[in-house]
């Protein structure tokens, strides 16, 4: 049921997005990198590598696609065994900005884009750390929906910071991730 609504939310936003008149600021047919990378280190190590390439479809709609790879690894302790896993598969998004150009109507600089957001991402998980109770030693695959929004601000012309805020609608039990989602990312237009 949850898969439907999102399925039909987004579609209808499509449409009401190509009935729209646009306003032409520019970025219509127009790249962008998002080198998404985090790391932290100590008695569990985590690193997050996610780089994507996006593309403005329309001034206010973009796509993008990348890999993402995510390795952990955790130190015994009295109460959990030492484990390493490695995370791999692609992941792609969809953006549409509900406000652009904030910092020219807003009495300070808060933020440029308000923004909605929404990934689809498959992922190849170690079985023995996702799926209770261990079976074997294998993979799992796992399809993932997040769902959420945000803000970016623009930096200089070419780059912006922008905070996201997800949720993993899937529904599937099984996720590398807890609700919410925080991201921080970098953003560079080509």
């Amino acid at each position: 049921m949850k898969k439907a609504l999102m399925v039909l939310l987004f579609a209808s936003m499509t449409l009401i997005m190509f009935a729209q008149e646009e306003e032409g600021n520019g970025r219509k047919g127009k790249f962008f990198l998002i080198p998404e990378l985090w790391m932290s280190f100590g008695s569990s190590t985590y690193i997050d590598i996610a780089p994507m390439v996006g593309y403005h479809v329309l001034d206010r709609l973009s796509m993008g696609l990348g890999p993402h790879y995510i390795y952990q690894s955790v130190k015994s302790t009295p109460y959990y065994p030492a484990y390493q896993s490695h995370t791999y598969g692609i992941k792609s998004f969809t953006r549409f900005a509900l406000i652009t150009n904030a910092e020219e109507w807003l009495p300070i600089k808060l933020f440029s884009e308000l923004f909605f957001h929404m990934e689809y991402e498959w992922l190849s998980l170690d079985e023995e750390y996702y799926v209770p109770p261990y079976t074997g030693d294998g993979r799992y695959n796992y399809h993932g929906i997040l769902v959420g929004g945000g803000l970016s601000q623009r930096i200089g012309m070419y780059n912006s910071v922008s905070f996201t805020v997800l949720w993993d609608v899937s529904n599937t039990g099984i996720s590398p991730y807890s609700n919410p989602v925080f991201r921080i990312g970098f953003n560079t237009f080509l």
